[in-house]
């Protein structure tokens, strides 16, 4: 009976390659493994999404991910987070107390000031913001960021996943 050796397969390959290797010589050339974006893998997801009578529904059974699932959030929590961005982006957009979104040109400034609205811990409050890195909930003023903390704070809680 001849000597047997066992070759274990490196982590991060996938086999021998038979068509590189030369078994009389001793030469094994092994196959990488193909990093495939999850996305590309044809996957299959379940979850969470909002329905148009604005109810989060839960999606029990695995269905292909293509471009019209695109909206099942992994999570309960993550669909009521975008469900309170939605409601919320409507509130500044159209509430004249606030002034509106934060246009992009203003997010190209940092020396121009905003007030933020953002979670430490489990609470939220606002802050004076000098920079040019993008907050979602950003006002033009002070009392414009505290008002609007006053008024929607459970729904920024909400956004924040804050229980």
């Amino acid at each position: 009976m001849a000597d047997r050796l066992l070759i274990e397969i490196p982590e991060g390959y996938s086999g021998i390659d038979i068509e590189k290797s030369d078994f009389d010589k001793g030469i094994i050339v092994f196959k990488k493994k193909q990093e495939i974006p999850w996305e590309d893998s044809d996957p299959d997801v379940k979850g969470f999404y909002i329905d148009d009578d604005n109810r989060i529904i839960h999606q029990k059974s695995s269905i292909r991910w293509i471009k019209r699932n695109r909206n099942i959030f992994a999570t309960e929590e993550q669909a009521r987070s975008a469900q309170a961005m939605a409601e919320l982006s409507q509130i500044i957009a159209n509430d004249e107390r606030f002034g509106g979104p934060i246009t992009g040109v203003e997010w190209s400034y940092a020396h121009c000031t905003k007030y933020i609205i953002t979670r430490i811990d489990s609470t939220v409050g606002y802050q004076r913001y000098t920079n040019n890195c993008y907050f979602f909930l950003a006002f033009h003023t002070e009392e414009q960021a505290r008002l609007f903390l006053e008024e929607n704070e459970d729904l920024i809680k909400q956004y924040y996943m804050i229980d």
